[in-house]
């Protein structure tokens, strides 16, 4: 028995040495992936990350037809289209709300006059002012009992002066010179067009 023994524990070992073996050969095989064996349903979503892709990988021999959006591409990179047809005419919109009034025009018209004497062979003048809030709107002069022997020499809107009215003012009068070249004096009257708002 004694002898029997030594060959009994090798052949024992020499066992468990081929079973360990062959399994961890069967978890090597295990190990090793066959070529073109791993196809999408392998694949862990969102494991393929750009930084794992080659560059240059992606060709557009890889890329299926119809599926880059006009988000995949860079401003500039996607030609304009061609101008398209005329749309059609929008509804019409609301009425608009009611504006301010305007500012309000002359309610009535007046001519006021101022007389004057004029001296045989002289000048003078006179100026006819408008009432209270009446703006002078024009005027003009003539010389009483001389027919085609006077003339006026000064004929302007004036703020109540013989000074003319500067730009910008509002005239409340009206200012003329007449000349009589007549032997004899004669009264001249200046007329102003006077407009109340």
């Amino acid at each position: 028995m004694k002898e029997r023994l030594p060959i009994v524990m090798s052949a024992v070992a020499l066992v468990v040495a081929m079973l360990g073996w062959t399994q961890i050969g069967e978890a090597a095989r295990g190990l090793l992936i066959a070529k073109n064996s791993v196809g999408a349903a392998h694949l862990k979503n969102g494991a393929v990350t750009n930084p794992k892709i080659k560059n240059g990988a992606v060709t557009s021999a890889k890329v299926q037809n119809g599926t880059l959006l006009t988000e995949d591409f860079k401003p500039g990179q996607i030609p304009a289209g061609s101008k398209g047809d005329k749309g059609d005419k929008g509804d019409k919109g609301d009425k608009g709300d009611k504006g301010d009034p305007g500012a309000a025009g002359a309610t009535s018209v007046h001519v006021r006059v101022a007389a004057v004497s004029v001296a045989a062979n002289s000048t003078n003048g006179t100026v006819a002012n408008c009432q209270g809030g009446e703006r002078a709107t024009g005027g003009g002069a003539v010389l009483a009992g001389v027919h085609n022997q006077d003339a006026i020499l000064r004929s302007y809107p004036s703020t109540g002066s013989s000074v003319a009215a500067g730009s910008g003012e509002v005239p409340t009068a009206w200012f003329a010179r007449i000349f009589n070249s007549d032997g004899s004096a004669h009264d001249a009257t200046v007329y102003a067009v006077c407009a109340s708002p």
